[in-house]
């Protein structure tokens, strides 16, 4: 009688089965992708509203993962608290548990997913807690913001052995963008309170929005923007292939960059601030030695559409020039956006989406708009040596962007053994500290 085949056992399979198993897999990654930047469309349509965001993030996870409930748990002091929840647990929403003794505080401990297959029969669980919101068996996983630790996601079903090694990798990886979106909405909700305190004590929030257009049109001209570049290099050779452009502001009232567009938004003169950053860019550009390779600028949506790009120098036999789309505005009109896109790549510019994998809408300007470019975001990059599930989102997006013909660049790259990392996985091209900060002249290998 035959052996059966263990697993992971090849012997009796035909050469063209394991490349059968690899290329389904490759297409589960891919639909798991664009579920996932679905519910990163979705999330984002909570806007800024905490409660919102968090209440779309747990109605997602359950039905992603085929739930019965999903929470949101976060970490405060000794214990986790109940911040949004789902299905079988929205009734427990502001529940407290111990950290320890409970499997979600063992996670933290361990900075690690971790899987409870059977609560009845599982020791690290809170027992009474897990039948109180009716938890047989769960997954929970770190949950981190700008590499601080600050709770859990967890899903659960009224079933034992209900996951498996796909809700895994799907539950990491939604971790890192919902990390991610977190972040940007806690940093918004901080930096409106500060906003909010100011405005009370103001006697009129025109007078404000005056202020603050007079402070950006004083910026403007007294040439206050000073223009710096960081390469772009091929990873695996190190060679500069092209740089990015940035702005740094000289002014009286010490603003960083992005406040000082926060500003700009706030005022309308969004457009105006970036024209002035291009043109800044364009006259240093013209003072220094011809450098080869091309040189991204930034530019928010409506700049995209309002700003005349046929006045730019020609660049065509240096590298030419890539339009690096940013979320200093919201898109109103994708159509209109979508056709000026195209437009400008055939008049020979390509175009580059920035920070994908965080911000409210990067990965559905990559589905919508056809970009040239794709830019691995920063939280994605960190780390990556030492962090799995960075890897698996990278590798799914890397799997997105041969399938589509879009290059990757990995932003923020620091260390040697990142590099390494990036390179291993596939992703051709990167920036960073590693290969060189922003400077006030090009520099690199070209």
């Amino acid at each position: 009688m035959e052996r059966p085949k263990e697993h992971g056992d090849i012997r009796g399979m035909t050469a063209a089965e394991p490349l059968r198993e690899q290329r389904n897999a490759s297409t589960q990654r891919t639909v798991d992708l664009r579920e996932i930047i679905a519910a990163q469309s979705e999330i984002a349509q909570a806007g800024l509203d905490l409660k919102r965001m968090v209440d779309t993030i747990t109605n997602k996870l359950q039905a992603l993962t085929g739930s019965t409930g999903a929470v949101v748990e976060m970490l405060d002091g000794h214990e986790l608290v109940y911040w949004s929840g789902s299905g079988s647990v929205k009734d427990h929403v502001g529940l407290r548990i111990p950290a320890i003794g409970s499997l979600s505080g063992l996670c933290i401990a361990k900075k690690t997913l971790l899987t409870c297959t059977d609560s009845e029969i599982d020791p690290r669980v809170d027992l009474d807690a897990c039948r109180r919101v009716g938890l047989r068996s769960a997954l929970v996983t770190p949950l981190m913001c700008e590499g601080e630790l600050i709770g859990v996601l967890k899903v659960l079903s009224d079933k034992p052995s209900a996951y498996g090694a796909r809700h895994v990798e799907l539950l990491q990886t939604l971790a890192v963008f919902i990390g991610a979106m977190l972040h940007s909405a806690l940093e918004h909700a901080r930096v409106s309170a500060i906003v909010e305190k100011a405005e009370a004590a103001d006697a009129s929030a025109k007078a404000r929005l005056e202020d603050e257009r007079w402070r950006i049109e004083a910026l403007i001209a007294s040439r206050g923007i000073r223009p710096v570049f960081q390469p772009i290099v091929d990873l695996a050779s190190g060679t500069t292939i092209g740089y990015e452009g940035l702005s740094r502001f000289d002014a009286p009232v010490e603003l960083s960059v992005d406040q000082w567009f926060d500003m700009a938004v706030r005022a309308g003169m969004c457009v105006e601030l970036e024209a002035a950053c291009i043109a800044a860019i364009v006259a240093a550009l013209a003072l220094a030695p011809p450098m080869r390779g091309y040189v991204a600028l930034n530019v928010s949506p409506k700049t995209l559409i309002e700003y005349d790009f046929d006045a730019l120098p020609e660049r065509s036999a240096l590298g030419g020039w890539v339009l690096e789309l940013t979320e200093h505005s919201e898109v109103t009109d994708y159509p209109a956006l979508a056709q000026r896109l195209r437009s400008l790549q055939q008049q020979g510019f390509r175009i580059a989406i920035d920070d994908a994998g965080a911000g409210y809408s990067s990965l559905r300007h990559v589905l919508r708009l056809s970009p040239d470019i794709v830019k691995l975001d920063i939280s994605i990059s960190r780390d990556i040596d030492k962090i799995l599930r960075n890897q698996q989102l990278s590798s799914a997006i890397i799997s997105f962007s041969r399938e589509t013909g879009i290059d990757l660049v990995a932003e923020g790259v620091e260390t040697a053994d990142e590099r390494d990392t990036l390179v291993r996985l596939g992703v051709r091209y990167g920036q960073g500290y590693l290969f060189g900060r922003p400077a006030p002249v090009p520099t690199g290998r070209a």
